[in-house]
């Protein structure tokens, strides 16, 4: 909580659509949403959650029409 990397999120003006979803390691959801700019904190249940690492998969839709779908690990330190 040293307003550095506090937040993880997905910013572009060229998003139409937008879904992110980060579990933690024994696949509980963490975190869900469809909005570009709602980042997640760290948090799961108003509880800060321990350093360890978190899997996503994100899916969006351009406005060209183009889909992407991204899956990955995201190290939380704390």
């Amino acid at each position: 909580n040293d307003l550095e990397n506090d937040l993880h999120c997905v910013l572009g003006g060229c998003i139409e659509t937008f879904h992110i979803t980060i579990y933690n390691r024994w696949g509980e959801m963490v975190f869900e949403s469809t909005d570009q700019k709602t980042g997640w904190d760290g948090t799961y249940q108003g509880k800060l959650e321990n350093t360890a690492v978190f899997v996503y998969q994100m899916e969006a839709t351009l406005t060209s029409g183009e889909k992407i779908n991204k899956k990955g690990n995201i190290s939380l330190l704390r």
